[in-house]
């Protein structure tokens, strides 16, 4: 499937008749925002950094490998998007701050952060969970976005305010086996809360999203066998995807949500509104 194709079955940039322009003037900055070059699934990161530019901003796309990065900003000016690629390892805090630098740079300034860069693992008891595996979880999904944080909210004042979205799950709030994984994300919601306090003074202002069972490059690490499960985790009979994510990601970077501070979203289709029991009673009234 081409990258065309991507937007001919689920559109990115609009919809309805208007593409919009909710974002115009802004300087973004996603992180993990590459993309496979031939994968026909797009993912949470690659969906933010095209719908962003789309609605009309200029987008850093950030990622470790040059070509998943380089992909995304191809879908991101087929789009009619604007942006660059910048490159480095943000547990690294020199490359961290040259990532920021060389966006500053090119965009002469920044108003918004999207903290998407994650890794799965770790889970399981801790009893048996692999070290190597819970400390490399932890530094990218959580020290890698306080270190993106510590260097933008500079920026971001010198700017007269901005925002930060940071992408969590809700693994952070609801028990899964998820491990480093749920306790990064965890972690990261509170360090949300935390920055949107230290810093709404300045007009920045931090907001998480807890996404649901999506059907993207990490969602499917569980199989395809599961897919069917996990949407029927939901009170809707939708399977969710990447641009789902990107819709709400694009209402917290805009002005739209001026007023809007230190919360936590569930895009999740209802599975964080209810429980295993209110599930299986849907599913025994609506098995298919």
């Amino acid at each position: 499937m081409t990258n065309d194709m991507h937007f001919e079955q689920h559109p990115a940039w609009w919809r309805g008749d208007d593409p919009g322009h909710r974002l115009a003037g802004k300087r973004a900055f996603v992180t993990g925002a590459g993309t496979a070059p031939d994968d026909d699934l797009v993912g949470v990161g690659e969906a933010i950094a095209v719908l962003c530019a789309a609605q009309g901003a200029r987008v850093a796309v950030v990622d470790i490998d040059r070509s998943r990065a380089e992909a995304t900003l191809t879908m991101l000016k087929d789009a009619g998007g604007d942006g660059i690629v910048t490159i480095g390892d943000l547990t690294n805090i020199d490359d961290n701050q040259r990532c920021i630098n060389e966006t500053v740079h090119a965009f002469g300034g920044l108003d918004t952060v999207v903290n998407n860069a994650a890794l799965p693992g770790g889970g399981g008891s801790p009893a048996d969970v692999e070290l190597e595996a819970w400390d490399a979880v932890m530094d990218l999904n959580l020290r890698a976005a306080f270190l993106v944080a510590r260097h933008a909210i500079p920026h971001l004042v010198a700017a007269g305010g901005g925002s930060i979205v940071n992408i969590s799950t809700v693994a952070a709030s609801m028990g899964h086996g998820s491990g480093a994984y749920a306790a990064s994300k965890a972690g990261l919601e509170a360090l949300s809360r935390d920055w949107a306090f230290s810093h709404g003074r300045q007009n920045i202002r931090v907001n998480s999203i807890e996404i649901g069972h999506i059907h993207s490059p990490m969602g499917i690490l569980s199989g395809d066998a599961q897919r069917d499960r996990r949407r029927r985790c939901g009170l809707l009979p939708t399977e969710g995807l990447a641009w789902d994510v990107a819709w709400p990601a694009v209402f917290f970077a805009s002005e739209e949500s001026r007023w809007i501070t230190g919360v936590q979203l569930p895009v999740d289709a209802g599975t964080s509104s209810t429980g295993a029991y209110a599930i299986s009673l849907l599913n025994d009234r609506d098995p298919e």
